[in-house]
């Protein structure tokens, strides 16, 4: 049994194939966003490498966001191709809770994908992977605040309100986007004893389709699998041009340049 995963929500496309025991190989593309151009030539030299033929395939999955909105795209419609060419089943995979993979009983996790204008794709995960705020849009801010939340409910329970060590490990690349607030924010928590606020190192801080095979790999062998036209893209917000539709600035942009147009 073998699993074909892809990738593309971040900068860096990539596949992934995983066996039924766990042993998975990596392609990574060389140049940042250039999924469409590296995922066919990657998903098939992976093949090759393994001496796999696609006839030995029993699922495609793909991780289905949120990140780059075109990347989700590109990635879903990729996957969706390559399980109606080869009649299999799709295997979606929520990005933000890959990084549950993380939870190693000893850290809490919180994954931060930079959404722009002070905003993340985040949530916050327990030391066993539980949720402590769930996958979601939200303001940076608002992940923060869950954080000293957290704690102060733990702290209200222990003994003359005594903190126990607490690390929490911060991944994605909304700790590129956002390094001063959370420089400001590990100062903070210094305060709190046995409070330590960690930015998972860039090796390890970015999602790949190595994690994106493992959680596929344990969604299949759930039986959650899905028909190739149900597996769609999960943005957790609307594009920006959807949103200026809806509230109807996009409408008042254009009559702008036409405005503009005529008067030149």
């Amino acid at each position: 049994m073998y699993i074909l995963a892809i990738e593309t929500t971040g900068p860096l496309g990539s596949v992934a194939l995983i066996d039924d025991s766990g042993n998975c190989s990596l392609k990574v593309s060389a140049e940042e966003m250039n999924h469409l151009k590296d995922l066919m030539p990657m998903a098939q030299q992976i093949l090759d490498e393994r001496k796999i033929a696609k006839s030995q395939l029993s699922a495609v999955a793909a991780s289905i966001g949120p990140g780059s909105f075109t990347g989700i795209r590109i990635g879903v419609s990729t996957a969706r191709a390559i399980a109606q060419a080869l009649d299999l089943p799709a295997i979606a995979v929520p990005t933000l809770d890959m990084f549950k993979q993380k939870c190693d009983g000893r850290a809490l996790i919180a994954p931060i994908f930079n959404a722009r204008r002070g905003q993340v794709y985040g949530g916050l995960f327990a030391e066993d992977g539980g949720d402590l705020l769930t996958s979601g849009p939200y303001l940076l801010t608002e992940v923060l605040a869950a954080i000293e939340a957290h704690l102060a409910d733990v702290r209200a329970e222990m003994p003359c309100g005594m903190l126990q060590a607490s690390t929490i490990t911060f991944y994605g690349d909304g700790i590129d986007a956002y390094e001063r607030e959370l420089s400001a924010f590990k100062e903070k928590m210094l305060k709190i004893e046995g409070c330590r606020i960690l930015l998972a190192p860039k090796e390890e801080r970015y999602q790949d389709a190595v994690m994106a095979a493992r959680a596929a790999l344990k969604k299949y062998e759930a039986g959650e699998t899905l028909a190739v036209n149900q597996l769609l893209p999960d943005y957790m917000r609307v594009t920006e041009a959807e949103q200026k539709l809806k509230d109807g600035s996009l409408a008042k942009e254009r009559a702008a340049k036409m405005a503009r147009f005529k008067a030149r």
